[in-house]
């Protein structure tokens, strides 16, 4: 279970590699509306800019045909969508069709109009999130992305929406940013269970 503080665009790029280099079927919880078959078009076109205009769409027909996207507007959405997986993915170890990522951009807008108040109950639902799609990762070789938004912290700076309480929960935690009005970005390790935390990488989107 990885976590990406940070922007849609990764996730779409993300998708568009995983679906077009043949590693299996991705499904994508879209919360926000964010999801854009023209972005996928567009990272697939710089993937194969000599191919004429007919492979293009052939390959792009091929990369979408494996992308599942779902719109998802509340946890409990949430929660019904991954049982629904969590039984395709056991169907799966018995030979069916190949999932090979779930996305969910973004977790923290499912999560966090729950975590209001007094009461524990949005607290233990983040957690069952956190513990099903662990359960899904390890038991069924699935890789799993989750984006969390940022929001604004004590002297102007940036911490995570959801908090303390789920920092423990991915297995990875990168933070991601984007100089303004440029496509590069910078990732760094905040959470890594091989790589030491701190460590950074800039790439273009």
């Amino acid at each position: 279970l990885i976590q990406i503080l940070g922007d849609v665009e990764v996730c779409l790029q993300t998708a568009s590699n995983a679906a077009s280099n043949h590693m299996g079927t991705v499904v994508y919880l879209d919360t926000g509306n964010s999801f854009s078959p023209q972005r996928i078009a567009h990272f697939l076109g710089k993937t194969n800019e000599l191919a004429s205009s007919q492979v293009k769409n052939e390959i792009l027909q091929r990369v979408m045909s494996n992308i599942l996207c779902h719109s998802v507007y509340d946890i409990f959405e949430m929660f019904d969508l991954l049982h629904k997986l969590e039984y395709q993915l056991r169907y799966q170890d018995r030979g069916g069709c190949q999932m090979r990522l779930l996305i969910i951009d973004s977790i923290s807008l499912l999560i966090t109009p729950v975590l209001g108040g007094t009461s524990s109950q949005g607290r233990a639902l983040m957690v069952s999130a956190g513990y099903l799609l662990k359960k899904l990762a390890d038991q069924h070789n699935l890789a799993v992305l989750v984006t969390n938004h940022t929001v604004g912290g004590e002297g102007g700076t940036s911490k995570p929406a959801l908090g303390e309480s789920w920092k423990s929960i991915p297995h990875s935690r990168l933070l991601l940013s984007c100089d303004r009005g440029s496509n590069v970005c910078n990732v760094s390790i905040l959470k890594h269970p091989s790589m030491a935390s701190g460590e950074a990488a800039r790439f273009v989107i």
